[in-house]
């Protein structure tokens, strides 16, 4: 039932991206002419100025990317399977498998952007002209219709619980030890802090350099697949004493039903970020792809950062370099800055698609007004004075 509605999903993908396109367009627009409080040099400072500021949206920005990437891989899937070039059995459960992970991480994400986006901008992000409110209200129903987020994300915990037991199908014993071997070595190396020691040698010289290094493209590839293979192979590990006992299996799957949508999550979060790699590799020009491996390093950065307990838990990280994430993120989302206007204007959304007042300029003007305002009645000498200077005054 769950896999008739795949068409629907793959309009739901695409609008929930497209909807926190428009709505870090309008939030970012703003916040690059919206000034509040004095600088050092007296100037009121501009909104994406504040590093809190990026921080609130760069890397939802950078993970709205991601998913309009790995909708577009949707589409050509989609494409593949339903004009009948690859339409097998095989590509047709891949497909399933696809949109019930990347709708759910795309709407649910579409929610949080929305949201973040209004407070981000303030009072006049709550105005319902500046199109944000009805934004968030209108996607809200996308998590539920077409199969709701959670029961989807099982769908495919399920499928990678499949996958992975056909590594065994047909395997002999000796080819069954040699594995639990594996997995064992695998837990001994990470549970004894061995690869925690090598990253703790190479952070000894300077940190910010030594983790940019250490945490580029393969690394977080990495991270992040290792992550999901992790997940399921410890959830298959607990539903193996079932056998065929369906009773203890359905109680052992229940106790594990958390988890496993989790992995499954991790797992759609790791097609995004090997979709958004692709789209890295396919661009030409030196400095477009510079900024787009940034905007890349941000988004998986900051799913290691979301899930830094997990890694410092099983061992992939050392705890000098978990602790550097944090400040790499800073730094990614400080070089970035510059670039957020064209980051956003490359979503080609026109005046008539935006539609919202606080990102048609008008801010800009009346801000340009007011500074010109006020400069010139200091200039004047009519400028009423501040009581932080009567207070000065009065000290002396």
């Amino acid at each position: 039932m769950l896999g008739t509605l795949v068409q629907g999903r793959v309009s739901l993908d695409g609008a929930a991206c497209w909807a926190s396109a428009l709505g870090l367009k309008i939030a970012i627009t703003y916040a690059t002419q919206r000034r509040q409080f004095d600088g050092a040099d007296g100037q009121e400072v501009v909104l994406l100025d504040y590093g809190k500021h990026q921080r609130r949206l760069f890397p939802r920005l950078a993970t709205t990317y991601a998913q309009i990437f790995a909708h577009d891989e949707f589409l050509q899937k989609f494409d593949g399977v339903f004009s009948g070039r690859t339409d097998t059995p095989d590509d047709r459960e891949d497909l399933e498998t696809l949109a019930a992970a990347l709708k759910p991480l795309s709407t649910w994400h579409a929610l949080d952007t929305l949201q973040e986006a209004r407070e981000a901008c303030g009072g006049a992000g709550f105005m319902f002209e500046n199109r944000l409110v009805g934004l968030r209200a209108d996607l809200d129903i996308y998590v539920t219709f077409e199969g709701d987020n959670n029961v989807l994300l099982q769908l495919v915990g399920k499928r990678l619980l499949t996958d992975y037991a056909k590594q065994f199908t047909g395997k002999d014993a000796a080819a069954l030890a040699k594995f639990a071997v594996g997995m064992t070595a695998g837990k001994l190396f990470h549970g004894a802090g061995l690869r925690q020691f090598g990253q703790s040698v190479v952070d000894l010289g300077q940190v910010s350099r030594s983790v940019e290094n250490g945490l580029r493209e393969e690394q977080q590839h990495l991270l992040l697949a290792e992550r999901v293979q992790q997940m399921v192979a410890d959830i298959a590990g607990r539903l193996r004493p079932a056998g065929k006992d369906k009773v203890l299996g359905a109680k052992l799957f229940n106790e594990n039903q958390a988890e496993l949508i989790e992995a499954a999550r991790a797992h759609g979060e790791l097609l995004q970020w090997e979709a958004f790699t692709d789209a890295v590799h396919r661009v030409d020009d030196a400095d477009t792809k510079k900024v787009l491996t940034w905007l890349r390093d941000l988004f998986g950065l900051q799913l290691i950062e979301k899930h830094l307990a997990w890694h410092l838990i099983n061992g992939r990280l050392s705890t000098q370099r978990a602790a550097a994430v944090s400040r790499y993120i800073d730094r990614l989302c400080a070089r970035l800055r510059p670039y957020a206007l064209d980051l956003v204007d490359a979503f080609a959304y026109e005046p008539e698609h935006v539609r919202a007042p606080i990102a048609s300029g008008a801010e800009r003007e009346r801000q340009d007004e007011a500074r010109e305002y006020y400069a010139a009645l200091a200039a004047s000498g009519d400028a009423p004075v501040l009581e932080k200077t009567l207070k000065k005054n009065a000290k002396r």
